[in-house]
């Protein structure tokens, strides 16, 4: 794939983006393609060494505002008719409480995802308590020539040391697939508003 291809595919799936957005972005890739020939690189090398279209495009979803899409989606494309204002208010007790559903059901969704997620960090930071609570209260009951439960307080304060070992390792995975997941969410939106024309 040369660079004209190369930028013609991404300039296609943005193409709904604001024009003056495209075209900054346009103006990176291909400099940051002609950085890559300055190099010592061919251009198709230097067209490999981006990427492809679409993880481009992936970053580009990243870096544009979520309000400065909706923005130029819903910017009426020319001066709207009566008809079309009539049908707008007639129609707007449908369309408005089913966006305000739809809004309040991905809020909701996030909520639920960070609600998991310090449940969670509860959970694990309850077995490493219990687990060194445990291991401290063995010594008084040895103290108290008390061996058996000691033991069993020993065991028991291991075992929540080992699932809490088990919780504190798993921490950063779940936090950031629980994070991917909402991101996801978002640049899922933004690829709504970014539809080709």
């Amino acid at each position: 794939m040369n660079k004209q291809e190369y930028l013609e595919s991404i300039r296609s799936r943005i193409s709904a983006m604001p024009a003056d957005d495209v075209n900054r972005f346009m103006d990176y890739y291909s400099e940051m393609i002609d950085d890559r020939v300055e190099d010592g690189l061919s251009e198709e090398e230097a067209v490999a060494d981006m990427g492809s279209p679409e993880a481009a495009v992936e970053q580009i979803l990243e870096e544009m505002p979520l309000t400065k899409l909706v923005k130029e989606k819903i910017k009426p494309k020319h001066e709207l008719k009566a008809w079309e204002v009539i049908l707008i208010v007639l129609g707007s007790p449908v369309w408005i409480p089913l966006l305000i559903t739809a809004a309040v059901l991905l809020l909701t969704l996030w909520i639920v995802a960070f609600a998991l997620l310090i449940s969670f960090y509860a959970v694990v930071l309850s077995f490493v308590v219990a687990g060194i609570g445990g291991l401290i209260c063995t010594i008084p009951l040895f103290v108290a020539h008390s061996p058996y439960t000691a033991v069993l307080m020993l065991g028991a304060a291991l075992i929540g040391v080992g699932i809490a070992i088990l919780f504190v390792v798993s921490v950063k995975p779940v936090t950031v697939g629980i994070f991917k997941v909402c991101k996801a969410s978002v640049n899922g939106i933004k690829r709504m508003f970014v539809k080709e024309k």
